[in-house]
């Protein structure tokens, strides 16, 4: 017999519910079979968000490029793949690739100040701003560090000093704006505040841009970061955050609202 919804999301309510990082036993898979929609949280593994995929079921949210494109390397390219602006960026996906060795391009770093991005850092934990000789140095034997523990790849990316930046939420079809401002790292974890916009023709621009990569994309849950040349009115794609902090929505609550909201209307969609 067939069930509607599965949920391994612990803020969204399905008929039968699963903790969100539960054993996948004979039981949980044999409900995901029945299923005609399952809920996923955002921290759900590859394996069993394609898992469920195969199966022929919808899902919410929908991150199917999330995984085709993983980390900050793979967020570029989609980004290139789309035709969505975004920095200046070189994407390397290991030091040796600085070379010296046969095949390997010569890689022309941008003029300092420029910035370097571990592939896996969240929250600013593994973005420098790199000022001079010695500080890329700094950063390559940080970068090393990352590589010895198995984890590899790293963006260098222009500079773009503006004082401003800006997050996007999305959830379901909401769109909510929040301006930061702050030093080199703006997140409000480290040295951001929230502020008003500061240029509503810019924030206007920047959500076109979000319309266009959920249609392009399919995402439906995710904070996408923007930075801006203000002096030239451009808007570029820094990075796409699908686990995100909830202090700029007002915390947990007003997000398992704004979560369920968009749960029932991607239920009554695919009705």
């Amino acid at each position: 017999m067939s069930i509607g919804t599965v949920s391994f999301n612990p803020w969204i309510e399905g008929e039968v519910n699963f903790f969100q990082f539960t054993a996948l036993t004979e039981e949980v898979i044999a409900a995901l079979r029945r299923a005609r929609a399952v809920f996923l949280p955002q921290t759900v593994s590859p394996e069993l968000y394609f898992f469920v995929r195969r199966l022929g079921k919808r899902v919410f949210p929908n991150y199917d490029l999330r995984f085709a494109f993983p980390g900050k390397i793979g967020q570029i390219l989609l980004f290139r793949v789309l035709g969505l602006p975004h920095p200046r960026t070189i994407c390397v996906p290991r030091i040796c690739a600085l070379g010296p060795h046969p095949g390997t391009v010569e890689v022309s770093l941008p003029p300092y100040p420029f910035v370097v991005k571990g592939n896996h850092g969240h929250e600013g934990r593994e973005v420098f701003l790199v000022r001079n000789a010695g500080e890329w140095e700094e950063a390559l034997k940080i970068l090393r560090t990352f590589e010895a523990s198995g984890r590899y790849g790293f963006l260098v990316q222009e500079y773009l000093p503006w004082e401003y930046d800006l997050r996007v939420v999305v959830i379901g079809n909401r769109r909510l704006p929040f301006w930061r401002k702050g030093r080199f790292l703006k997140n409000l974890v480290q040295e951001g505040e929230v502020v008003a916009c500061p240029d509503p023709g810019l924030e206007a621009r920047a959500l076109e841009v979000v319309a266009e990569l959920c249609e392009k994309t399919g995402f439906n849950l995710m904070a996408v970061d923007f930075l801006f040349r203000p002096e030239r009115g451009e808007v570029l794609i820094n990075e796409i955050n699908f686990v995100f902090g909830l202090r700029l929505l007002g915390g947990e609550e007003r997000f398992r609202t704004y979560l369920r909201e968009a749960g029932e209307a991607f239920l009554r969609a695919n009705s």
